[in-house]
């Protein structure tokens, strides 16, 4: 998933190595917003049922291992309680990701598990086997057979632990969101409640891999080949292990590629909703209303029957306490409540919480550099009330009405570059949409009389052919302001030749109309009086979605309520969430400094060029950081391009660059992953290359065709 600590950055990666291997900090400061218990978003004083926690202990911070079965050392770190002790034992609060933790990710950890500690509850944050300051050989894939055994080994050998009192709760975003999930699903005896954020309950079709059942790639593709080959902390050596473990192992890029089709890779103790009923404990969810992952939440919502706590907020794949946009709360101490009701037995007033929080924007202007959204926080039960769904009909006229569309069919022009504006996943502010209607078909409302809110997943239903056997076809849902400027709310797509299968995709029959129909990913969003509802239909997402080898329209049949689009109206406002703190400042360690870094959390702005018969898309973004003496650069770019003549010759070209300083050593880390597409198959090269001091230590390269399989 891609990696976004709670720290400045693009996508960051996060930061610091905790320089001494034992540090106990006396008394952290006072955490600024909420410190007092007080000061809440709506500026109204706190529920009487609210308990609040204060920073009371002293924290202990311990980097040591935990042994596997096989003998192969795990790099932990503890964040405790200093006055943890078999006499007065607490819970621990497990995380276990890739993202190392002792250079790119300490700097994001730090803040938050030592708020966590402060506050009675230990956390302790793993390296996966492989990666980091972790032995062992890394593996394959995210979500490993070796990486949940390991999981799951650890949640027991922690439990045993004599200051532990038995119970762990599992928390994290993305990844880390992920793989607990697959651990409820696995359900071990000591794991007892989850907080996620941005994860996924379908690693098919919700996951970085596929949007919507259409291959991705995006810059997470270069950043997990090039951090990989990162050598373990905090020594970076390069000795025989670390080749035979980690440069030389076969990039991930051929795996995923080989799994273009949903089916047991995906699925198998890794995709919750094939097994809902699995889930016996209690499951705290964030979505970010900009965040690609935000929909794992209402899965979560309607099909788990456990204790389920859900907030939905304006902004990216952030924690809420440092989300962009805002604005943002302070989660942290949310987090704290939830784990002192489900790992210690108290009653901390959390469960008389609305079971959803939701952002219910307001109207958003039609650019991408605004910092706060409008609107406001707001509680309701599950399912929620106050609802009703309008249907809008699609019209050969090019309008959407509620009732006597007129009937015909349309051709969707052909534009394989489609799509630009809306990003590289569905969610991310967009610039102003009115000029990014090449390639589609455009149907808007009549003016509003009167405001419209709408809280859920829009329904859509589509009667399309195609001449050509494969297909996608890409809707946008968007606001179009009385100046002309258009606001883009949210999207979704489809892949025709997952029509009636997912696992078993088959050839369109030319000419053969049929009904595609599919929900847009959830949103919250303010239609203002005077305003217009716009729907767009395409059959391109580039980049966002790897382009079809075929340049042949298809056809839309509207009219006689057989292509519509659904809205989940709200009708009546939600309670005020009078309960959410103010967002807290969170300590970061002294001997980190950061000299680069981008906007927290956003994907990379693109650059768009059109050279000769191509249209590139460019997106970049570096960090720039030191802990301690030693010093870290890291530089990630991928280039997208597309012949929209023939969109079967259609290339993602990635590179990076991670250099480290220590002690003396310069290491650099060089690599690249180019895909390219021609009407049968995918072309992948990765290039890798290591060098110390200016002397070339290795260098790899591999190259390898795959066919498309329906994509």
């Amino acid at each position: 998933m891609p990696p976004v600590p709670p720290v400045s950055g693009p996508r960051p990666r996060g930061f610091l190595f905790g320089i001494l291997s034992l540090l106990t900090l006396p008394g952290l400061p006072a955490f600024a917003g909420a410190a007092d218990g007080t000061a809440t978003l709506s500026g109204k004083p706190l529920p009487a049922w609210f308990k609040f926690y204060p920073a009371d202990h002293k924290v202990t911070i311990e980097r040591t291992f935990v042994k596997m079965s096989d003998g192969v050392n795990l790099a932990v770190t503890y964040y405790k309680p200093a006055d943890a002790t078999s006499e007065k034992k607490v819970p621990i609060v497990l995380n276990m990701v890739p993202y190392r933790k002792d250079d790119l990710f300490y700097a994001g950890d730090y803040g938050m598990y030592c708020y966590l500690a402060a506050r009675g509850i230990a956390c302790a944050r793993i390296d996966i086997r492989g990666t980091g300051g972790s032995e062992g050989v890394e593996v394959d894939r995210e979500y490993s057979d070796e990486e949940l055994n390991d999981l799951e080994f650890c949640i027991g050998k922690m439990a045993a632990l004599p200051w532990c009192n038995g119970r762990i709760g599992m928390q994290g975003k993305s990844w880390a969101g992920f793989n607990a999930l697959m651990m409820a699903m696995r359900q071990p005896p000591a794991l007892k409640a989850l907080l996620v954020a941005h994860a996924s309950e379908d690693l098919y079709a919700n996951d970085v891999h596929n949007w919507d059942g259409v291959l991705h790639l995006d810059i997470f593709t270069e950043e997990v080949e090039t951090e990989s080959l990162m050598p373990r902390s905090p020594d970076y050596v390069l000795d025989k292990d670390y080749f035979a473990n980690r440069f030389d192992r076969e990039p991930w890029v051929f795996n995923y590629l080989n799994h273009q089709r949903d089916g047991k890779f995906w699925r198998d103790g890794r995709s919750l909703f094939t097994a809902y009923d699995r889930v016996k404990i209690p499951v705290y969810a964030i979505g970010g209303l900009l965040d690609g992952y935000r929909d794992f939440a209402v899965a979560i919502l309607d099909h788990v029957k456990t204790p389920v706590k859900a907030e939905f907020g304006p902004w990216n794949h952030a924690w809420p306490n440092a989300g962009s946009p805002g604005p943002d709360y302070d989660n942290w101490q949310t987090a704290v409540r939830w784990w002192k009701q489900w790992l210690c037995d108290e009653d901390t007033g959390i469960l008389r919480e609305p079971k959803v929080t939701a952002f219910v924007r307001g109207t958003i202007p039609a650019r991408d550099d605004y910092e706060t959204a409008p609107g406001s926080y707001q509680g309701f039960p599950w399912p929620l009330e106050g609802m009703k769904e309008e249907t809008l009909q699609l019209s050969a006229k090019g309008d959407l009405v509620p009732t006597s569309a007129k009937a015909g069919t349309m051709e969707i022009p052909v534009d394989p570059a489609a799509g630009i504006d809306a990003g590289s996943w569905w969610g991310e502010r967009a610039p102003d949409m009115k000029n990014a209607i090449a390639g589609s078909l455009v149907f808007d409302s009549e003016p509003l009389t009167s405001p419209k809110v709408i809280v859920g997943q829009p329904g859509i239903r589509l009667k399309v052919a195609a001449e050509a056997p494969l297909a996608n076809w890409s809707v946008c849902l968007e606001d179009v302001h009385p100046d002309g400027s258009v606001t883009l709310i949210t999207g979704g797509a489809f892949n025709g030749s997952q029509r009636t299968s997912r696992t078993d995709p088959r050839p369109l029959e030319p000419g053969k109309f049929f009904e595609a129909a599919f929900p847009l990913h959830f949103t919250t969003y303010t239609f203002a009086k005077g305003h217009r509802i716009r729907l767009t239909v395409s059959n391109a997402q580039f980049p966002m979605l790897w382009p079809t080898p075929y340049r042949k329209p298809t056809k839309l049949a509207v009219g006689d309520e057989i292509s519509s689009v659904k809205l989940p109206v709200l009708t009546s406002p939600g309670a005020p969430a009078d309960f959410l703190l103010k967002p807290v400042e969170l300590p970061l360690p002294v001997d980190f400094k950061l000299f680069s870094g981008g906007a927290l959390g956003d994907a990379p702005s693109p650059k768009v060029s059109h050279e000769g018969k191509w249209v590139k898309v460019l997106q970049d973004e570096e960090q720039h950081w030191q802990i301690g003496d030693t010093e870290f650069f890291d530089y990630e770019s991928v280039t997208y391009r597309v012949d929209p003549a023939d969109p079967a010759v259609a290339g993602f070209y990635g590179s990076g660059r991670v250099t480290i300083d220590h002690q003396g050593r310069k290491m650099e880390i060089v690599t690249s992953v180019d895909v390219e597409s021609d009407a049968k198959d995918f072309a992948i090269s990765v290039h890798r290359k290591l060098s110390e001091n200016g002397a070339i230590k290795g260098e790899k390269r591999w190259s390898r065709k795959i066919p498309r399989d329906f994509q």
